[in-house]
């Protein structure tokens, strides 16, 4: 609910500001009967204008000066240990028509300190008969009138400042609220649904604060009620919907005993703006573009330079300006031999200047060195549109280095992929001759039994034999073979790190867990691969799109744990359960 709270002022209209004056001009009516009084208002602001002289009014044939009046005002404040006069005269002129037709007030001029001002003429229709009561502009919004009509008195007017824009540019939305009569309150409808853009909220007004504006000659109170920076997201014809205002205004008594007059309730809407979006050129357009439409500007960091045992290093890239910062993609870091890269965490510092959106949206990545020694991360590049100049910039990090040290005394991120060599386990069926005897005659039962378990024994050893051999010499058979019991094995280090309420411990093993699995069961050297790789491959092997965006999901939140500081997970045994069905299912 918006609440009027003191009294409205009128806008001055035409004001011309120079240094040190404002000068304007303004009618109570732009339509007027012959014969019927019409007030022109003109009105000098400024500092120290003790001496300004009195206003030239221009030649006025059609009209007569029937009377003039003037009224002054003074403030004094100090500033910055200055002292600030600020003064107002008023000079009120009654005119009357000669004649029906239609006629202009010229500019009124004033000299001061070697400047000459001016007002802005004002375009008067005179009617035959009378015209219907309109409200004056005195220093406060007057009442209502009954039978008055709302809609040259109150509306509400949307407006951009720009209607023809790319993909990605700034677009200013406002919606103000225009009053000629008193409003004791408005009621606003839900908020406009800006389909098609991403919205910035700059202004939402929580009461009314008018200042004056003339419309064509027309004075009204002009209230700001909302003001968006949309950022449209579609090429093609969009439109800014109209929004709505139920409004009540304060009626005229209409007799003696109506001493507070009356309240009316009316709805008014502001009229849909079309937007004419046009897509950004495909034309030079570089491979490295992340969305972003504005002015940018880059750099990158590491938080250290060495790494102990395999701990991460966080890269940050930073990406500062004016546009549409929260549309911009992440930067594509390039591979770096032996270290693993995670998907970034993303923070937006964003703000409103000026009715500009800017501000900073950081990219920060953890870099899990996988080998010991130097490591360089190489230039990161983007690139953006700017709309003023209509054309694509790329913008560059600078080379970073960092150093990795005692990385394979550290606990992996997955188990090796190394084989337990089997072949001492084989054990080989050597019969001992000088135990066996010639048999003759027919074979008794216990014989029988023993010769048929015998042979079940050699095609037992042969299997096992074949199966060890396999083992041995194939890769994806023998990781597949050990995957089930690997799992439960890690499955039980990971029970007991959350019976120790080691969250760190238990992410990383459970990491392990589903990894490991993923590599064991499908031969993949998942060391060596990104998630976005594995995930590739567990396509290529028509894995369910389902099961593959669970994986995804469990290893992201098991990632964010281990390497965000202050992280924490709301139920990790919900998370460890999760797994587990997975698994059971790939």
């Amino acid at each position: 609910m918006l609440r009027k709270i003191g009294k409205g002022l009128l806008l001055i209209p035409f004001i011309l500001v120079a240094a040190e004056l404002n000068f304007s001009a303004s009618v109570n009516r732009t339509q007027v009967g012959v014969n019927e009084p019409l007030t022109l208002t003109v009105t000098v602001q400024g500092e120290n204008i003790g001496q300004v002289p009195a206003p030239q009014l221009p030649d006025l044939p059609d009209f007569t000066v029937a009377g003039r009046s003037s009224s002054q005002s003074t403030s004094i404040q100090f500033i910055n240990g200055r002292l600030i006069q600020q003064g107002s005269i008023t000079y009120i002129y009654t005119l009357y028509p000669k004649k029906e037709g239609t006629f202009k007030i010229g500019a009124c001029t004033i000299a001061f300190k070697d400047e000459t001002y001016q007002t802005q003429p004002i375009s008067i229709t005179v009617v035959k008969g009378t015209t219907p009561s309109q409200p004056q502009p005195p220093s406060t919004m007057t009442p209502a009138e009954p039978g008055m009509p709302i809609d040259a008195n109150i509306k509400l007017v949307a407006s951009t400042d720009k209607r023809t824009v790319f993909v990605g540019e700034q677009i200013i939305v406002e919606y103000d609220l225009y009053t000629r009569v008193n409003i004791q309150g408005a009621e606003a409808e839900d908020a406009p649904s800006f389909s098609g853009f991403w919205v910035e909220p700059i202004f939402e007004a929580q009461r009314f604060d008018f200042h004056q504006k003339n419309v064509d000659g027309v004075l009204y109170n002009v209230s700001v009620l909302k003001k968006s920076a949309l950022f449209p997201v579609t090429s093609g014809s969009v439109e800014i919907p109209s929004w709505g205002l139920n409004v009540q205004t304060i009626q005229q008594s209409r007799d003696f005993f109506d001493f507070f007059g009356r309240t009316k309730t009316s709805r008014i809407s502001s009229k849909p703006i079309t937007i004419t979006v046009k897509p950004l050129p495909d034309v030079n357009k570089p491979a490295s573009f992340a969305g972003g439409v504005g002015e940018f500007h880059m750099n990158a960091e590491l938080d250290r330079t060495v790494s102990d045992a395999a701990e991460p290093i966080n890269l940050t890239v930073s990406i500062t300006g004016t546009g549409n910062l929260r549309l911009m993609e992440k930067p594509a870091v390039p591979s770096i031999p032996g270290v693993k890269i995670l998907d970034p965490e993303v923070q937006d510092d964003i703000q409103v200047v000026n009715d500009v959106v800017q501000g900073t949206r950081k990219f920060r990545y953890p870099l899990i060195p996988q080998t010991d020694g130097e490591h360089l991360v190489p230039a990161i590049e983007i690139a953006y549109f700017n709309p003023r100049d209509k054309k694509y910039y790329t913008i560059r990090t600078e080379q970073l280095k960092f150093t990795a040290q005692q990385t394979a005394a550290a606990t992996a991120l997955v188990e090796e992929d190394g084989l337990k060599v089997l072949g001492s386990d084989i054990r080989f069926i050597k019969p001992d001759a000088s135990r066996l005897t010639a048999e003759t005659g027919p074979l008794g039962w216990g014989l029988t039994i023993w010769y048929v378990a015998a042979l079940i024994m050699i095609a037992a050893a042969v299997l096992y034999s074949r199966h060890q051999a396999r083992l041995l010499t194939d890769r994806a058979y023998a990781r597949k073979t050990r995957s089930s019991a690997m799992v439960r094995k890690r499955m039980k280090e990971a029970e007991r790190h959350l019976k120790k309420n080691d969250e760190k411990a238990f992410h990383a093993v459970l990491s392990k867990v589903i990894l490991g699995y993923i590599g064991d069961r499908y031969n993949l050297d998942v060391g060596a691969l990104t998630k976005e790789e594995i995930v590739q491959e567990m396509r290529t092997r028509n894995i369910q799109e389902e099961h593959i965006q669970i994986f995804i999901q469990l290893l992201d939140q098991c990632d964010v744990i281990r390497f965000s500081p202050g992280m924490t997970c709301d139920n990790p045994k919900d998370l460890l359960e999760k797994t587990k069905k997975l698994l059971s299912i790939l």
